[in-house]
């Protein structure tokens, strides 16, 4: 049933952002030298690695500068209002991906001999995260300061999956999004008790 739904909602999302889609293409193609997408290697259930497909954000030509100097400037625009994921569509069609699950990570932060890796990676990665939500405009940061946080957050999400929690969290992440226009800068503030489990680690 669920991968039934996760087949539905990809085709109806892609057909309906189909022209955005094409748009986007198109404009980063004449932007700048390069491939449309971003495809990194991430780490999906069981460990199987998959290719994550994004638009392309950052130019190919001066590699090495600072985020804010590499981007492009169709790159700046749909990064800020997070339209640069709208081709992870196709990942939750084709399956890398479910609606609702931990966030996808990057091969080269993940040891799949660590048990904790192990449990996060049991079950299928998601559009809608857990602890991205929780955490809201601090998630990017918490990486880097509490790094075992985001993983504990995905692991409690995993002990209270069911379809009512699934259901509440994606409406409370595209209350979010449409509260913030899409811009990751405005997400919001993250959980009172998951800020103060934040300081605690940091």
């Amino acid at each position: 049933m669920r991968r039934f739904i996760d087949v539905v909602l990809a085709i109806l999302l892609t057909i309906i952002a189909a022209p955005i889609l094409l748009l986007i293409a198109i404009l980063i193609k004449f932007d700048s030298p390069g491939s449309i997408l971003y495809t990194p290697q991430m780490v999906g259930q069981n460990g199987k690695p998959f290719l994550l497909l994004r638009f392309r954000t950052m130019s190919l030509t001066a590699p090495g500068l600072r985020l804010e100097r590499n981007q492009t400037q169709t790159g700046r625009f749909i990064r800020n209002y997070s339209l640069d994921h709208l081709p992870m569509l196709i990942n939750l069609l084709k399956g890398d991906l479910t609606l609702i699950g931990p966030r996808p990570m990057e091969m080269e932060i993940v040891d799949l001999q660590v048990p904790v890796w192990q449990q996060y990676f049991q079950v299928k990665p998601g559009l809608f995260n857990y602890a991205v939500l929780k955490l809201g405009n601090l998630w990017t940061a918490s990486r880097v300061s509490a790094p075992t946080l985001n993983q504990e957050l995905e692991l409690e999400y995993r002990q209270k999956q069911s379809v009512s929690v699934d259901l509440h969290l994606m409406i409370r992440s595209l209350r979010a999004f449409v509260a913030s226009r899409g811009n990751i800068k405005a997400r919001g503030k993250p959980d009172i008790k998951v800020k103060s489990r934040l300081r605690s680690d940091v």
